[in-house]
């Protein structure tokens, strides 16, 4: 019979932490604190704790929440990790996460300590990452996050709920361009900088990037867009667009606000 666990407390990282019957921690992703919920077979057992899958949530907690990115829910996507818990339950995870990791780790005796909100709960994200997964000899290829439970996968993504909105409106025109990119795209990365220039990194092995003016051309709005190419193994240059102060590889928080 498949173990039905009471869910306590988040983890680092997003899990849900529970007790098996032998008093080892479990961690279950997608799990919300007060809940009981039911593992599939066939845990992850470690010598001091264990790793279960969600089958079945069979008392959810008062903070589950249903998530607003089909993604979350449908694909599993592996870039957010707490969209089924109420954003004030979100809030109080992180606090106890940090409060914990300075007193387990820093060994500090402080409590638990206080939460600057960001100014927007969603769209926040100046920049995104898209992993590329070629299909042998057909051509074709996808483009997207990874699943969270199938880090080798990539889902195509179609909208994500974080991320800055003038970023979605370019990733929309540049998926009906794709054949645009580079033959031997790795990574395709989208930047927003402070003056609102939107920045295409696209990270590729082989020829340096030939078709980026005709991609900046094509796009509606693309004086505004500056198109980067980035060997492998080596330094991002302009292909496209004005040359900026602001290298597109550079550091910075994902959200400007915090920053």
């Amino acid at each position: 019979m498949n173990d039905v666990v009471a869910i306590t407390s988040i983890a680092a990282g997003g899990d849900g932490v529970g007790r098996l019957a032998d008093g080892r921690a479990v961690f279950v992703a997608r799990t919300a604190p007060g809940e009981r919920v039911r593992l599939r077979e066939g845990m992850k057992l470690h010598k001091r704790f264990a790793r279960g899958e969600l089958a079945e949530v069979v008392v959810p907690g008062a903070t589950r929440v249903t998530p607003p990115c089909p993604h979350y829910v449908q694909d599993h996507c592996g870039g957010c990790e707490l969209q089924h818990l109420s954003y004030e339950s979100q809030l109080a995870a992180k606090r106890t996460i940090v409060g914990d990791a300075l007193r387990r780790v820093g060994k500090l005796d402080i409590g638990d300590p206080d939460i600057v909100e960001g100014v927007e709960e969603w769209r926040y994200r100046a920049k995104i990452s898209l992993a590329v997964k070629s299909i042998a000899r057909s051509g074709r290829r996808t483009i997207g996050l990874h699943p969270y439970d199938r880090p080798a996968s990539v889902f195509p993504l179609l909208n994500c709920h974080i991320t800055d909105f003038r970023l979605m409106a370019l990733w929309r025109e540049l998926r009906s361009r794709l054949e645009l990119l580079p033959p031997r795209l790795t990574r395709l990365t989208l930047r927003l900088d402070r003056e609102g220039r939107r920045h295409v990194v696209a990270e590729s092995a082989g020829d340096p990037w030939t078709n980026a003016a005709a991609l900046r051309a094509a796009l509606p709005g693309g004086e505004n867009v500056i198109c980067w190419w980035q060997p492998v193994d080596g330094a991002a240059r302009v292909m496209a667009g004005p040359a900026t102060g602001f290298p597109a590889t550079a550091f910075e928080q994902v959200n400007p606000e915090m920053g």
